[in-house]
């Protein structure tokens, strides 16, 4: 046998040899259901132009690139932006994967932006200085998951939008207004049965976990300038609160850099 032939059957045999990666096709299909009429903005925030409203029962198809907060689709004109993930106005309805010649759990990891990781923790325990009243049927009782109980706060929060500013006042008490820890007091109660002091001062001793502002998450409790105010964070830099310079609840800046985390004291873990 010549060393010509030799050589091709070598050849042949160490590529017979060689393993050889299957072809993985795997797509991922997500639809967002409106529940309520949302704005599709240009940017995943509050402050960012309004595209178009996508009304009650509309279904959009969710893209990759979802914040904590705001979940990324195009709508049926092909209209692409940003939609309020907070449950009062939409819902993740259907996830289906198929996937050829590979597993269900590779296909799922691509397509959609996962949430946080605490989103789907658990914890009943009370943070200090709360206690828990079952008689306000709160939206995310104590054994929801993260992921409820901050979408309950923003439900919430957000209902109160444009609520005016007065001082010593709470429409738990039967009033049309709040001041700032009032304002979160009210909404830590109805979102999640938290009974606590509506004093910014007691919520700056003694209410919530102490956290570094480095590990700050939606839903915590912000305090600032050692309890002059106090409002709630509700992610992308971003808090909303009563009064702050708005004279009504609004939204307010908290980004590095920016006035309010400049005057930030402390950041309360309200669940854990």
């Amino acid at each position: 046998m010549n060393k010509k032939l030799i050589r091709s059957l070598v050849v042949g045999v160490s590529m017979l040899a060689i393993p050889v990666a299957p072809a993985f096709a795997a797509t991922t299909q997500s639809t967002v259901a409106v529940n309520h009429a949302v704005y599709l903005r240009t940017d995943p925030n509050f402050y960012s132009a309004r595209v178009a409203l996508e009304t009650t029962g509309t279904n959009l198809k969710l893209d990759a690139g979802s914040t904590y907060s705001f979940w990324h689709v195009t709508d049926s004109h092909g209209r692409t932006g940003y939609v309020d993930r907070s449950a009062y106005y939409t819902a993740l309805v259907s996830t289906a994967a198929t996937t050829t010649g590979a597993s269900a759990t590779q296909a799922s990891r691509g397509g959609t932006a996962a949430p946080v990781s605490s989103g789907n923790t658990v914890s009943t325990q009370l943070p200090p200085g709360v206690r828990y009243d079952a008689s306000v049927h709160a939206i995310a009782p104590p054994n929801s998951t993260n992921q409820q109980k901050f979408n309950a706060i923003l439900q919430v929060a957000e209902a109160q939008l444009g609520t005016p500013y007065v001082w010593g006042t709470s429409k738990d008490r039967g009033q049309n207004s709040f001041d700032c820890s009032n304002f979160t007091a009210y909404v830590y109660h109805h979102a999640l049965g938290y009974s606590m002091s509506g004093a910014s001062q007691t919520q700056y001793h003694s209410v919530g976990w102490p956290v570094p502002k480095s590990a700050m998450q939606p839903g915590d409790l912000l305090v600032f300038d050692q309890g002059g105010h106090v409002g709630i964070y509700i992610g992308n830099g971003e808090m909303i609160q009563e009064g702050g310079g708005l004279g009504k609840v609004g939204y307010l800046k908290v980004s590095p850099g920016s006035y309010w985390y400049n005057h930030l004291t402390v950041v309360k873990q309200m669940y854990q």
